[in-house]
């Protein structure tokens, strides 16, 4: 836990020689082969997560929330490769459950994304559909080793110091924020595909230039121009050119990432539980002190500030189940509005037993290199929804 709590708190995806020239435990360094063993247990054994989390704006894509009320078939959560999270929540104040998705949206594409949720809801296929825009997902991690115990079970005696986040979402939010290809993957639309692989399924390099040829190499020519596709035809010279451009996304982190991504298998604590909450803090300042001080209460916490002229914001905490009271406590004294917070809390086993694969991919196929866009085939999402029954 002292490994995946150092993670959080570097602004880089290190390597397990990076971490060994930085980490002691018990006041001794630990060698890169022992971090290499405990990153390979972790990875076969502990649901280890471990990426850098980009900068979805910059890829060209806007963070959505959606939430599905009376969802009357699961096949539509599979429809539109652009998915990112699925859960499954039942609010507090009304009992009632519903789905709630996170989705990357190509920006140009949104009136088209809220066109295939009305054609849902008018097809029978789901009720009521909120959809809120975002600004990028931030994270908010307590340092793990001090609350979660070997025995499994988590226990806050005293809030945690997540002054580091804190700082760093005021960095971040506070910036300009637009949702366009960044001049990094303009440069070279080879790390959209790179990127993506790290997030979804792979490790190591080699993992994702085979991914990636699986897609075709004739369709991986389109991504590498003038060298960079005469690296195709010398063996072993593209998967360095991918290292090379994996190297150089590392060496400017913070233009292209938010922070690096960390967790474990969350579902083997056993006092655990996620809350949901939507509401309107008032202002920019408020509303990272709301996530601060939920993050003092909880082991994870995830943040979806909302876009402009939207004052709502989303917080989904990871939290121990005795944390409840403390953490509606502070949601009560940071919502300003009239209504009151929509608050729920995860159906783990509703969750786990309507999950899908299809529920949260990102196709980066669907990204033309030529023109530095993304295709939302919305005819034919639409054709897909007319076929399935309610």
């Amino acid at each position: 836990m002292q490994l995946l709590s150092h993670l959080t708190r570097r602004q880089a995806w290190l390597s397990p020689y990076d971490v060994s020239r930085e980490l002691k435990i018990g006041g001794a360094r630990i060698t890169a082969r022992t971090i290499h063993r405990w990153f390979h247990f972790l990875r076969e054994k502990g649901g280890f997560v471990y990426y850098p989390y980009p900068r979805a704006n910059l890829l060209g894509l806007q963070d959505v929330l959606v939430r599905i009320h009376d969802l009357g078939n699961p096949s539509i959560l599979g429809i539109l490769p652009f998915a990112a999270s699925f859960n499954v929540e039942v609010g507090l104040g009304t009992g009632e459950p519903f789905v709630s998705q996170g989705y990357w949206v190509p920006g140009p594409a949104l009136d088209a994304f809220r066109d295939y949720w009305r054609a849902a809801r008018d097809l029978g296929l789901a009720g009521d559909v909120e959809i809120l825009p975002c600004r990028n997902t931030h994270f908010i991690f307590s340092p793990f080793h001090e609350f979660v115990g070997e025995d499994g079970v988590a226990r806050f005696e005293n809030p945690a110091d997540n002054a580091y986040f804190e700082g760093l979402l005021r960095r971040n939010i506070k910036g300009h924020f637009e949702v366009r290809i960044g001049e990094p993957i303009a440069k070279s639309p080879l790390v959209v595909p790179i990127v993506v692989e790290h997030i979804w399924a792979h490790f190591s390099s080699r993992q994702v230039w085979q991914a990636i040829r699986a897609a075709g190499e004739e369709r991986i020519r389109q991504y590498m121009k003038g060298h960079l596709a005469r690296a195709l035809d010398r063996p072993g010279a593209a998967l360095r050119l991918l290292q090379q451009q994996w190297s150089d996304l590392m060496r400017n982190f913070d233009a292209v990432f938010l922070q690096p991504r960390v967790f474990f298998d969350w579902m083997g604590l056993r006092n655990t539980s996620w809350v949901s909450i939507l509401m309107k803090p008032g202002s920019v300042d408020k509303m990272v002190e709301a996530a601060s001080r939920i993050s003092q209460r909880s082991i994870l916490v995830h943040l979806k500030p909302g876009m402009e002229f939207e004052e709502r914001c989303h917080i989904l905490s990871f939290m121990p189940s005795d944390q409840l009271l403390p953490i509606l406590q502070i949601v009560r004294n940071y919502h300003r509005d009239r209504e009151p917070p929509v608050i729920a809390m995860q159906d783990r086993e509703r969750t786990i037993a309507l999950f899908q694969p299809t529920f949260c991919k990102l196709d980066w196929r669907l990204f033309d290199p030529s023109t530095l866009s993304w295709r939302f085939e919305a005819d034919r999402y639409l054709e897909q929804l007319k076929g399935l029954p309610a």
